[in-house]
């Protein structure tokens, strides 16, 4: 990972770069899926291990997200949501398109319902497994993205209404902020905390919604598209005008101290990046074949020995309280 160029209050690492135009992306039991606009693929980044891709096309691929153990895809040229099964893409729910507007963009998951936003009809889908649409909520301008709380209602990203809102179970409708321009998509985390991102081409803003106002976490952004967060609550987002995905830390990212692998039985550090603010302890635990050297505790660094993991890679985690973060590593000299 190399530093990224954005103005940031928050360490930010490119994790993923060179891709056609990256727009919404899912994080999905440690693996990040990024919709690629510009090109239809799904690509796939997982800590240590090489980037991938999907062998399927999905044109204009928008949302992503999981269901009852299937990905579906939101097909932005056709107007629809696609199931992702291998390499077979089947439509799920065909949408109604409106002449000279943008189909379907960013899809959100509450419970066993998929949340689809209508963009072009001004809508805000539930959707089951089974394609039946439960609920619908509409008066917005374009919703492009749907994020679900605990509580059972659901923040709105209102992209040309320059707004985001939270739906009630009741159907009540409050706005969180108004006249921010392009907001595209919003995501809230575990703690409850709202962040947005309005992707203009240049001065893109990655921002937390607090007493109505956009508070920026990371500005000058090349067209920011979509967010999520990682095990351990830090951000997610890709720059569809740069080609890349960023993670932004809020909390720690572990990495490994070098490239070179040690002599077999020999230690293998381990850094620990931190923001600025956490500084509670972290504790690391080794997957099959890795034993734990020494523990960064409160600081920077730990280690581990890499054995047998029956496999090329071994898996290494990093915990503190609820948060944890995990990291392949490349069992092949040199690798």
């Amino acid at each position: 990972m190399t530093p990224a160029g954005p103005v940031t209050v928050a360490p930010i690492w490119v994790l993923m770069s060179g891709l056609a135009t990256p727009d919404d992306i899912l994080f999905h039991e440690g693996v990040l899926y990024v919709g690629e606009l510009g090109s239809g693929h799904i690509a796939l980044v997982e800590a240590g291990r090489p980037d991938a891709r999907l062998g399927v096309v999905v044109p204009r691929v928008e949302g992503l997200q999981y269901l009852g153990g299937r990905l579906y895809a939101a097909d932005q040229q056709n107007d629809r949501v696609d199931v992702v099964d291998g390499s077979v893409v089947t439509t799920f729910l065909q949408l109604t398109p409106v002449a000279g507007q943008d189909g379907v963009d960013g899809i959100g998951l509450a419970g066993d319902q998929l949340l689809i936003p209508d963009s072009a009809n001004h809508q805000l889908l539930w959707v089951s497994a089974s394609g039946a649409i439960q609920r619908r909520v509409g008066g917005f301008n374009r919703p492009t993205g749907a994020w679900a709380l605990g509580d059972g209602s659901v923040l709105v990203a209102d992209e040309y209404g320059n707004a985001v809102y939270r739906i009630a179970p009741d159907g009540g409708r409050t706005a969180l902020v108004t006249g921010l321009p392009i907001v595209d998509d919003v995501a809230a985390d575990s703690d409850g905390r709202v962040f947005v991102v309005t992707p203009v081409t240049s001065g893109g803003r990655l921002a937390e919604i607090v007493g109505g106002k956009a508070i920026d976490l990371v500005g000058n952004l090349l067209e920011p598209q979509g967010i999520d967060f990682d095990g351990a609550g830090n951000i997610f987002v890709s720059e569809a005008a740069a080609g890349r995905v960023d993670l932004v830390i809020r909390y720690f990212k572990i990495v490994p101290a070098g490239i070179a692998r040690p002599a077999p039985g020999e230690p293998l550090c381990i850094d620990v990046i931190r923001a600025p603010s956490f500084q509670s302890s972290i504790e690391l635990a080794g997957g099959p074949g890795v034993t734990i050297a020494s523990q960064p505790g409160l600081g920077t660094r730990g280690s581990v020995v890499l054995g047998d993991c029956g496999q090329r890679y071994c898996r290494v985690r990093a915990m503190s309280g609820g948060r944890s973060d995990e990291l392949w590593i490349d069992t092949t000299p040199g690798g």
